[in-house]
């Protein structure tokens, strides 16, 4: 089905998830309302509220739905097996839908998956998700804090905000971002995401698609982790969904490779291999995205797919596609962002909306090696970190900007306001044991009286692993810095929608920074001038 949207907003018809009560007659008042002992010819509404709630004393709690979810449930697939939700058939996520989204002479052009012409590949505009409009309440009581989902009520949540402007969807890139050759940052199948540049640089390619185009930003974080908790009546995406792509390896120089087994043993002209030491883990596979730096980490030579691996004679041979390229000795392989569409295209591939591939390896778990998608949203956790730009951090405290035209990364006035109390910083993240009284987890969340969408870690418990409470990673150090969201490709049990790394120096760039595609059909007044 085609929609197109002129100028401005145009309001789809909503399902409302409402229960209608009729009561008529002389045999007492079905509605309770109603006085009785009369002749009742009316219809009340009432609106079903879906919601999760977990105990606010209790770091270990994972949650469980409440309200109307209460006895509903939902099964995340795996490979071959389809997931399944009682929630598909309940608003908004019934109407939560993969579609394309082209301009064309002024206007906005929406196709959507069940159309013929629905393509993945880009040739018929950008992959998106259309997410509609829900409330949500967030309070605590009687010593639960509680999430809620409803059609209607007090509070829009604030991803269908703009700028005093009600909107009637969100429209989030099915795919991590990749930076075509105009500099535009697309959403489509079958590349390696870009990664390995600024901030501000993402933001600038969405921009140039037009009005209305920006990131995903810690909004959407906030609207995606209120539909996962109270579907799957879970605080804790990990214990959800696993990991995602989390345990591959990190191109790193000889200061951390000091064995330099994944540094070249020999120089070779306009080549497709590079031959390095023997490996303790074979973390780079067949199939799996790879990239060669050359000195450090942020020279990177080339993003390829590895087509083969031969070990022989104490050496590791690793044959890429792509363009060849001069190796030198001062030359190393790692991973990279893995190829969006990788959940369906890898060698145990998962073809549904809500689930992951099922690619088995020894010594790995597979909740760490396998790409995954929630209703069509590829990747959200792991892969690569997405970049926030409506959040800066200065000495701890977040300032935030509920306006996508002002977004400008590392900006801490004007319309970005601080928000809530200054965070506590955390000390090293070195450790890679997921064991109690090793790592710092998030144990409460920032409090959102306000209804900015905020989902960060106020607070973090030491004694926790990845599987209590939330089992996101906190993150946080003194200085002026932007913040990156999800973990990336070798951040193993810290991947988790609600892990937030707010430490990034502003003009930072690296091989697990990536960036998502964000759409509003929003006013054209609101757009703001591209940053050069």
């Amino acid at each position: 089905m085609t929609f197109r949207l002129l100028e401005g907003v145009i309001r789809f018809f909503l399902p409302v998830s409402l229960l209608f009560i009729s009561a008529c007659g002389d045999d007492g008042p079905a509605n309770p309302d109603e006085e009785p002992g009369g002749t009742v010819d009316t219809v009340k509404t009432v609106t079903r509220r879906y919601g999760v709630r977990w105990q606010i004393a209790n770091p270990h709690d994972l949650g469980e739905r409440c309200l109307d979810a209460a006895g509903l449930d939902a099964r995340f697939g795996i490979g071959e097996r389809d997931g399944r939700s009682d929630f598909d058939s309940i608003y908004p996520w019934s109407e939560i839908r993969r579609c394309n989204v082209r301009q064309e002479g002024g206007e906005t052009t929406v196709v959507y998956d069940d159309d013929p012409a629905f393509r993945t590949d880009g040739t018929q505009g950008d992959v998106f998700v259309r997410i509609p409009r829900f409330c949500v309440e967030k309070y605590q009581e009687e010593g639960y804090e509680y999430r809620v989902i409803s059609s209607e009520g007090e509070h829009l949540h604030p991803a269908f905000i703009e700028n005093g402007q009600e909107l009637d969807a969100v429209y989030v890139g099915a795919f991590e971002g990749y930076v075509d050759t105009s500099g535009r940052l697309r959403s489509v199948a079958g590349v390696i995401p870009t990664s390995n540049i600024t901030a501000q640089e993402f933001l600038d390619a969405a921009r140039r698609h037009g009005t209305g185009y920006t990131l995903y930003d810690m909004r959407t974080v906030d609207m995606l982790f209120s539909l996962i908790a109270v579907e799957y009546g879970c605080r804790n995406t990990g214990v959800v969904f696993g990991h995602g792509i989390a345990n591959y390896r990190q191109p790193i120089e000889q200061e951390w490779d000091t064995d330099r087994r994944y540094y070249s043993r020999k120089e070779e002209r306009a080549a497709n291999t590079i031959t390095c030491g023997l490996q303790p883990e074979p973390l780079i596979s067949v199939g799996s995205c790879v990239c060669v730096c050359e000195g450090d980490q942020r020279n990177i030579l080339t993003f390829a797919r590895c087509t083969d691996i031969r070990v022989e004679d104490g050496t590791t041979t690793y044959t890429f596609d792509g363009p060849p390229v001069d190796v030198t000795t001062d030359c190393f392989i790692g991973s990279c962002g893995q190829s969006t569409n990788w959940t369906e295209t890898c060698s145990a591939p998962f073809h549904g909306a809500s689930g992951r591939a099922d690619m088995i390896e020894r010594t790995f778990l597979p909740e760490e090696r396998n790409p995954m998608r929630y209703r069509w949203m590829e990747n959200i956790v792991g892969n690569l970190w997405h970049f926030l730009p409506d959040v800066t951090f200065k000495d701890c405290r977040m300032y935030v900007c509920s306006d996508m035209s002002q977004y400008r990364f590392g900006c801490c006035e004007g319309a970005y306001v601080p928000y809530g109390p200054p965070l506590v910083p955390n000390p090293s993240n070195d450790v890679w044991l997921d064991e109690p009284y090793v790592n710092c987890w998030v144990s409460s969340l920032m409090g959102d009286e306000d209804y900015k969408g905020v989902s960060i870690g106020a607070a973090f418990d030491s004694s926790l692993t990845s599987s209590d409470g939330f089992g996101a990673y906190y993150y946080a150090k003194d200085g002026h810095f932007i913040a990156v969201n999800g973990g990336g490709f070798d951040h193993r049990f810290r991947c988790n929608l609600l892990t937030t790394r707010a430490r990034v120096a502003l003009s930072y760039r690296w091989h697990l920074y990536g960036a998502r595609l964000l759409y509003k059909n929003v006013s054209s007044e609101n757009s703001a001038p591209l940053h050069e």
